[in-house]
Protein backbone atom coordinates (compact mmCIF):
# COMPACT_ATOMS: atom_id res chain seq x y z
CA UNK A 1 0.00 0.00 0.00
CA UNK A 2 1.34 3.40 -1.01
CA UNK A 3 -0.01 6.89 -1.56
CA UNK A 4 -0.92 6.07 -5.18
CA UNK A 5 -3.07 3.14 -4.00
CA UNK A 6 -4.83 5.42 -1.50
CA UNK A 7 -5.53 7.96 -4.26
CA UNK A 8 -6.97 5.28 -6.56
CA UNK A 9 -9.23 3.86 -3.86
CA UNK A 10 -10.49 7.31 -2.87
CA UNK A 11 -10.90 8.44 -6.47
CA UNK A 12 -8.73 11.52 -6.03
CA UNK A 13 -5.30 12.69 -7.12
CA UNK A 14 -2.08 11.85 -5.29
CA UNK A 15 -1.64 15.56 -4.47
CA UNK A 16 -5.07 15.62 -2.80
CA UNK A 17 -4.10 12.66 -0.60
CA UNK A 18 -0.87 14.47 0.29
CA UNK A 19 -2.78 17.64 1.22
CA UNK A 20 -5.15 15.68 3.46
CA UNK A 21 -2.31 13.81 5.19
CA UNK A 22 -0.19 16.92 5.73
CA UNK A 23 -3.10 19.35 6.18
CA UNK A 24 -1.22 21.82 3.98
CA UNK A 25 -4.01 23.23 1.78
CA UNK A 26 -7.78 23.40 1.46
CA UNK A 27 -9.49 20.23 0.26
CA UNK A 28 -13.20 19.77 -0.39
CA UNK A 29 -15.06 18.13 2.46
CA UNK A 30 -16.18 15.27 0.22
CA UNK A 31 -12.62 14.50 -0.95
CA UNK A 32 -11.28 14.74 2.58
CA UNK A 33 -13.85 12.29 3.91
CA UNK A 34 -13.11 9.79 1.12
CA UNK A 35 -9.36 9.97 1.73
CA UNK A 36 -9.76 9.69 5.49
CA UNK A 37 -12.07 6.68 5.05
CA UNK A 38 -9.45 4.88 2.94
CA UNK A 39 -6.70 5.78 5.41
CA UNK A 40 -8.78 4.38 8.26
CA UNK A 41 -9.74 1.26 6.30
CA UNK A 42 -6.21 0.43 5.18
CA UNK A 43 -4.28 1.76 8.17
CA UNK A 44 -1.92 3.47 5.74
CA UNK A 45 0.54 5.92 7.27
CA UNK A 46 3.15 7.75 5.21
CA UNK A 47 6.81 7.28 6.07
CA UNK A 48 7.53 10.22 8.36
CA UNK A 49 11.18 10.48 7.35
CA UNK A 50 10.27 10.59 3.66
CA UNK A 51 7.68 13.27 4.38
CA UNK A 52 10.22 15.32 6.36
CA UNK A 53 12.81 15.09 3.59
CA UNK A 54 10.26 16.03 0.94
CA UNK A 55 9.03 19.08 2.85
CA UNK A 56 12.39 20.01 4.41
CA UNK A 57 10.75 19.90 7.84
CA UNK A 58 11.31 17.81 10.96
CA UNK A 59 7.88 18.39 12.50
CA UNK A 60 9.66 19.09 15.78
CA UNK A 61 9.37 22.19 17.96
CA UNK A 62 12.04 23.05 20.52
CA UNK A 63 10.66 24.14 23.91
CA UNK A 64 13.18 25.83 26.20
CA UNK A 65 12.19 26.37 29.82
CA UNK A 66 14.18 28.09 32.59
CA UNK A 67 13.22 26.75 36.02
CA UNK A 68 15.21 25.54 39.00
CA UNK A 69 12.61 22.93 39.92
CA UNK A 70 9.82 22.00 37.50
CA UNK A 71 7.54 20.80 40.30
CA UNK A 72 7.71 24.30 41.82
CA UNK A 73 6.75 25.95 38.55
CA UNK A 74 3.46 27.21 37.13
CA UNK A 75 4.53 26.09 33.64
CA UNK A 76 2.74 22.74 33.59
CA UNK A 77 -0.54 24.10 32.25
CA UNK A 78 1.27 26.10 29.56
CA UNK A 79 3.27 23.05 28.47
CA UNK A 80 0.12 20.91 28.41
CA UNK A 81 -1.60 23.50 26.22
CA UNK A 82 1.42 23.72 23.91
CA UNK A 83 1.49 19.92 23.60
CA UNK A 84 -2.21 19.82 22.69
CA UNK A 85 -1.91 22.48 19.98
CA UNK A 86 1.26 21.04 18.46
CA UNK A 87 0.00 17.45 18.56
CA UNK A 88 -3.17 18.52 16.76
CA UNK A 89 -0.91 19.92 14.04
CA UNK A 90 1.32 16.80 13.84
CA UNK A 91 4.33 18.30 15.64
CA UNK A 92 6.52 16.70 18.29
CA UNK A 93 8.24 18.52 21.16
CA UNK A 94 11.90 18.60 22.14
CA UNK A 95 11.99 19.91 25.74
CA UNK A 96 15.09 21.36 27.41
CA UNK A 97 15.66 23.17 30.73
CA UNK A 98 18.49 25.70 31.20
CA UNK A 99 17.87 26.08 34.98
CA UNK A 100 18.56 29.82 34.70
CA UNK A 101 22.06 29.39 33.23
CA UNK A 102 22.50 31.76 30.29
CA UNK A 103 25.40 29.80 28.79
CA UNK A 104 23.34 26.62 28.95
CA UNK A 105 20.54 28.41 27.11
CA UNK A 106 22.91 29.35 24.30
CA UNK A 107 24.08 25.74 24.12
CA UNK A 108 20.47 24.55 23.89
CA UNK A 109 19.77 27.00 21.05
CA UNK A 110 22.73 25.47 19.20
CA UNK A 111 21.36 21.98 19.83
CA UNK A 112 17.95 23.00 18.50
CA UNK A 113 19.67 24.33 15.39
CA UNK A 114 21.65 21.12 14.91
CA UNK A 115 18.48 19.04 15.31
CA UNK A 116 16.80 21.23 12.67
CA UNK A 117 13.72 22.05 14.74
CA UNK A 118 11.08 23.94 12.78
CA UNK A 119 10.44 26.51 15.51
CA UNK A 120 11.21 27.34 19.14
CA UNK A 121 9.06 28.29 22.13
CA UNK A 122 11.31 30.04 24.62
CA UNK A 123 10.18 30.43 28.24
CA UNK A 124 12.69 33.17 28.93
CA UNK A 125 13.84 34.36 32.35
CA UNK A 126 15.74 37.28 30.87
CA UNK A 127 17.32 38.35 27.61
CA UNK A 128 20.94 39.50 27.80
CA UNK A 129 23.24 40.94 25.14
CA UNK A 130 24.83 37.52 24.65
CA UNK A 131 21.42 36.20 23.61
CA UNK A 132 21.09 39.00 21.09
CA UNK A 133 24.54 38.30 19.65
CA UNK A 134 23.50 34.72 18.89
CA UNK A 135 19.87 35.17 17.90
CA UNK A 136 19.98 38.33 15.77
CA UNK A 137 20.76 36.20 12.69
CA UNK A 138 18.95 33.07 13.86
CA UNK A 139 16.80 31.76 11.02
CA UNK A 140 14.47 29.54 13.07
CA UNK A 141 11.16 31.19 14.14
CA UNK A 142 11.10 31.88 17.89
CA UNK A 143 8.33 32.99 20.23
CA UNK A 144 9.33 34.22 23.69
CA UNK A 145 6.99 33.36 26.55
CA UNK A 146 6.92 35.35 29.76
CA UNK A 147 9.38 38.05 28.69
CA UNK A 148 9.93 40.57 25.95
CA UNK A 149 13.37 41.60 24.74
CA UNK A 150 14.81 45.11 24.85
CA UNK A 151 17.54 44.06 22.42
CA UNK A 152 15.68 42.43 19.55
CA UNK A 153 12.17 42.64 18.09
CA UNK A 154 11.05 39.08 18.78
CA UNK A 155 7.45 37.81 18.92
CA UNK A 156 6.25 37.25 22.48
CA UNK A 157 3.39 36.13 24.72
CA UNK A 158 3.52 37.61 28.21
CA UNK A 159 1.60 38.11 31.43
CA UNK A 160 0.99 41.68 32.53
CA UNK A 161 3.31 41.21 35.53
CA UNK A 162 3.70 44.91 36.34
CA UNK A 163 0.00 45.80 36.55
CA UNK A 164 -0.95 42.46 38.10
CA UNK A 165 1.50 43.04 40.97
CA UNK A 166 0.24 46.61 41.30
CA UNK A 167 -3.34 45.28 41.50
CA UNK A 168 -2.37 42.77 44.20
CA UNK A 169 -0.67 45.45 46.29
CA UNK A 170 -3.52 47.92 45.88
CA UNK A 171 -5.94 45.22 47.02
CA UNK A 172 -3.95 44.74 50.24
CA UNK A 173 -3.85 48.51 50.78
CA UNK A 174 -7.62 48.74 50.22
CA UNK A 175 -8.04 46.02 52.84
CA UNK A 176 -6.33 48.35 55.31
CA UNK A 177 -2.76 47.02 55.12
CA UNK A 178 -0.13 49.75 54.91
CA UNK A 179 2.83 47.79 56.27
CA UNK A 180 3.31 45.02 53.70
CA UNK A 181 6.20 42.60 53.49
CA UNK A 182 7.41 41.65 50.01
CA UNK A 183 8.89 38.33 48.89
CA UNK A 184 10.19 38.87 45.39
CA UNK A 185 12.50 37.23 42.88
CA UNK A 186 15.92 38.16 41.48
CA UNK A 187 15.97 41.07 39.03
CA UNK A 188 17.55 38.96 36.29
CA UNK A 189 14.07 37.51 35.84
CA UNK A 190 12.75 40.69 34.28
CA UNK A 191 9.06 39.77 34.39
CA UNK A 192 8.50 37.82 37.61
CA UNK A 193 11.40 39.54 39.37
CA UNK A 194 11.78 43.12 38.21
CA UNK A 195 8.32 43.95 36.82
CA UNK A 196 6.41 42.55 39.80
CA UNK A 197 8.64 44.47 42.19
CA UNK A 198 8.09 47.67 40.19
CA UNK A 199 4.33 47.14 40.37
CA UNK A 200 4.51 46.68 44.14
CA UNK A 201 6.55 49.86 44.56
CA UNK A 202 4.28 51.93 42.31
CA UNK A 203 1.20 50.97 44.32
CA UNK A 204 2.95 52.23 47.46
CA UNK A 205 3.97 55.43 45.70
CA UNK A 206 0.50 56.13 44.29
CA UNK A 207 -1.02 55.70 47.75
CA UNK A 208 1.57 58.02 49.33
CA UNK A 209 2.85 55.29 51.63
CA UNK A 210 6.47 55.08 52.81
CA UNK A 211 8.29 51.96 51.60
CA UNK A 212 10.36 50.26 54.30
CA UNK A 213 13.45 48.63 52.70
CA UNK A 214 13.60 46.08 55.53
CA UNK A 215 10.28 44.69 54.29
CA UNK A 216 11.81 43.75 50.91
CA UNK A 217 12.98 40.13 50.81
CA UNK A 218 13.73 37.67 48.04
CA UNK A 219 13.14 34.01 47.22
CA UNK A 220 13.76 31.71 44.27
CA UNK A 221 10.25 30.41 43.37
CA UNK A 222 10.46 27.51 45.86
CA UNK A 223 8.37 26.85 48.97
CA UNK A 224 11.57 26.68 51.02
CA UNK A 225 12.68 30.14 49.91
CA UNK A 226 9.28 31.59 50.84
CA UNK A 227 9.63 30.00 54.27
CA UNK A 228 13.10 31.50 54.80
CA UNK A 229 12.04 34.95 53.56
CA UNK A 230 9.07 34.92 55.94
CA UNK A 231 11.43 34.11 58.84
CA UNK A 232 13.27 37.35 58.06
CA UNK A 233 10.03 39.36 57.94
CA UNK A 234 8.79 37.91 61.24
CA UNK A 235 12.06 37.81 63.19
CA UNK A 236 11.17 40.84 65.35
CA UNK A 237 7.89 40.17 67.23
CA UNK A 238 7.49 43.90 67.90
CA UNK A 239 7.98 44.96 64.29
CA UNK A 240 6.08 42.73 61.91
CA UNK A 241 4.15 43.59 58.74
CA UNK A 242 0.39 43.08 58.79
CA UNK A 243 0.43 41.42 55.36
CA UNK A 244 2.91 39.77 53.00
CA UNK A 245 2.83 39.74 49.20
CA UNK A 246 4.75 36.79 47.78
CA UNK A 247 5.25 37.02 44.02
CA UNK A 248 4.67 33.29 43.47
CA UNK A 249 2.11 31.01 45.08
CA UNK A 250 4.72 28.48 46.11
CA UNK A 251 6.65 31.15 48.02
CA UNK A 252 3.33 32.26 49.57
CA UNK A 253 2.70 28.69 50.72
CA UNK A 254 6.16 28.62 52.28
CA UNK A 255 5.41 31.93 53.99
CA UNK A 256 2.16 30.58 55.46
CA UNK A 257 3.95 27.47 56.71
CA UNK A 258 6.56 29.64 58.42
CA UNK A 259 3.87 31.78 60.07
CA UNK A 260 2.15 28.64 61.35
CA UNK A 261 5.43 27.32 62.79
CA UNK A 262 5.96 30.63 64.58
CA UNK A 263 2.53 30.40 66.20
CA UNK A 264 0.78 32.89 63.92
CA UNK A 265 -2.54 32.23 62.22
CA UNK A 266 -3.21 33.28 58.63
CA UNK A 267 -5.13 35.50 58.13
CA UNK A 268 -6.03 36.29 61.76
CA UNK A 269 -2.53 37.40 62.74
CA UNK A 270 -1.02 38.13 59.34
CA UNK A 271 -2.39 38.14 55.79
CA UNK A 272 -0.65 36.50 52.83
CA UNK A 273 -1.14 37.23 49.12
CA UNK A 274 0.20 35.05 46.28
CA UNK A 275 0.66 35.28 42.52
CA UNK A 276 -0.02 32.72 39.71
CA UNK A 277 -3.03 30.78 41.07
CA UNK A 278 -1.44 27.35 40.79
CA UNK A 279 -3.81 24.41 41.19
CA UNK A 280 -3.03 23.81 44.86
CA UNK A 281 -3.74 27.47 45.80
CA UNK A 282 -7.50 26.95 46.05
CA UNK A 283 -7.10 23.84 48.22
CA UNK A 284 -4.44 25.04 50.65
CA UNK A 285 -5.38 26.03 54.21
CA UNK A 286 -6.33 28.75 54.23
CA UNK A 287 -7.25 28.93 50.53
CA UNK A 288 -4.82 31.38 48.99
CA UNK A 289 -5.86 34.84 47.82
CA UNK A 290 -3.81 35.38 44.69
CA UNK A 291 -3.49 36.76 41.18
CA UNK A 292 -4.83 34.33 38.58
CA UNK A 293 -2.75 34.15 35.42
CA UNK A 294 -4.17 32.06 32.59
CA UNK A 295 -1.12 29.93 31.90
CA UNK A 296 -3.12 27.52 29.74
CA UNK A 297 -4.19 30.36 27.44
CA UNK A 298 -0.60 31.58 27.30
CA UNK A 299 0.59 28.17 26.13
CA UNK A 300 -2.19 27.89 23.57
CA UNK A 301 -1.59 31.37 22.19
CA UNK A 302 2.19 30.90 22.04
CA UNK A 303 1.89 27.64 20.08
CA UNK A 304 -0.68 29.16 17.71
CA UNK A 305 1.49 32.22 17.21
CA UNK A 306 4.51 30.07 16.37
CA UNK A 307 2.53 27.97 13.89
CA UNK A 308 1.37 31.20 12.27
CA UNK A 309 4.94 32.47 11.97
CA UNK A 310 5.99 29.17 10.39
CA UNK A 311 3.15 29.32 7.85
CA UNK A 312 4.59 31.20 4.89
CA UNK A 313 1.14 31.44 3.29
CA UNK A 314 -0.40 33.26 6.26
CA UNK A 315 -0.12 37.06 5.83
CA UNK A 316 -1.93 37.88 9.10
CA UNK A 317 0.79 37.16 11.61
CA UNK A 318 0.19 38.28 15.21
CA UNK A 319 3.53 38.81 16.94
CA UNK A 320 2.58 40.13 20.38
CA UNK A 321 0.04 38.98 22.96
CA UNK A 322 -0.52 40.11 26.57
CA UNK A 323 -2.56 37.66 28.65
CA UNK A 324 -5.24 38.87 31.03
CA UNK A 325 -5.18 38.39 34.80
CA UNK A 326 -7.71 38.51 37.63
CA UNK A 327 -7.75 38.77 41.42
CA UNK A 328 -8.88 35.62 43.23
CA UNK A 329 -10.23 36.51 46.69
CA UNK A 330 -10.09 33.50 48.99
CA UNK A 331 -9.21 33.09 52.64
CA UNK A 332 -5.63 34.23 53.29
CA UNK A 333 -6.26 38.00 53.52
CA UNK A 334 -8.44 39.76 56.07
CA UNK A 335 -9.41 43.43 56.33
CA UNK A 336 -7.99 45.53 59.15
Amino acid sequence: MNIKDVANRAGVSISTVSRVINNTAKVSEDARKRVEAVLKETGYRPNSLARELQQNKTYTIGVLICVTELSMSSLSQSINAITDVLKANNYNIMLANSRYHADEELSIFNTFKEKRVDGILYFAAGFAKKHYAMLKNYKIPIVMIGQKSNYIDMPYVIHDDFYAAKTATEYLIQMGHQDIGFIGLPDYDEAAGLERKKGFKLAYEMNNLPLNPSRMTQGDFSIESGYEAMKILLKNPDDRPTAVFATTDFMAIGAISCANDMGLKVPDDISVMGFDDVHVAAFYQPPLTTIHTDTHAVGTKAAELLLSLMDKDNPNKITKYVASYSLMERGSVRPL
